[in-house]
């Protein structure tokens, strides 16, 4: 569903990401992992379209549907900090991206006010940002995001804030959703348990400049993997990642 080919990022005379080629297919969760610095987030801020404009680029990207290419608003975004508008409530910047998409306000509040009792954010749709734990936040941003129909999710870090519960159901909420309606999605994380528990294949990327020195595919459905079988997949990761940071 999405391609990218030779994608070379550098900044000054500092080489981010060099001749880095991938590939996302729908219905598929693909999680990036490598050590931090390596380039990570900047791949996926360039597949958003929201790259730093100081960092020099080149390559290309090419998004599909059969034989047309997507257009760019089959695409969603979630950076690392949660990124909310300070002064909107909380259910004001859930609906923004809807909004902005064309959608009246009274249907984008409907379409997001059922989905705040599983984020755990009911009883706080007339909050503001700073009223909200970190980890509230994060949950609204993800709301905000989860909730466009794009085609394509980019999500960076996304559960990083959240304790440990909130985290576990999280995950369980985005897969269950994907197999609902899949998409072709691509996460950024650095939680290994988080990586073969919820991916369907894993890229590891080792830095210095940033390239994919690994391409993992996780066949086993994600009801039947035993912790024997992810604990042998989270071996193999952990040994990959360690030899890129020697």
């Amino acid at each position: 569903m999405l391609e990218v080919q030779s994608l070379t990022i550098r900044t000054g005379t500092d080489t981010l990401v060099k001749d880095l080629s991938l590939d996302l297919v729908e219905g598929r969760l693909t999680c990036l992992i490598g050590p931090s610095g390596c380039g990570k987030s900047s791949v996926v801020k360039w597949l958003a379209g929201v790259l730093a404009p100081e960092l020099q680029v080149q390559g290309r990207a090419c998004l599909y549907r059969k034989t047309a290419v997507l257009p760019h608003r089959d695409i969603a975004y979630q950076p690392q900090q949660d990124t909310l508008f300070p002064w909107l409530t909380i259910s004001e910047n859930a609906c923004v991206g809807l909004e902005i998409r064309g959608m009246t306000r009274r249907a984008a509040h409907q379409c997001v006010r059922d989905l705040f009792p599983t984020f755990g954010l009911q009883g706080h749709e007339d909050s503001f940002p700073d009223q909200l734990s970190g980890g509230m936040r994060q949950r609204a941003a993800f709301l905000r995001t989860i909730v466009h129909e794009a085609r394509v999710l980019l999500l960076d870090e996304p559960f990083s804030a959240l304790d440990a519960v909130t985290r576990l159901r999280m995950q369980g909420w985005l897969t269950d959703r994907l197999a609902e309606r899949p998409r072709a999605v691509l996460m950024v994380t650095h939680d290994l348990y988080e990586a073969t528990q919820m991916a369907d294949r894993v890229l590891v990327m080792a830095g210095g400049p940033g390239r994919i020195a690994a391409d993992i595919p996780i066949t086993t459905p994600r009801a039947d993997r035993s912790e024997a079988t992810l604990a042998e997949i989270r071996s193999t990761l952990k040994s990959m990642l360690l030899k890129e940071t020697t």
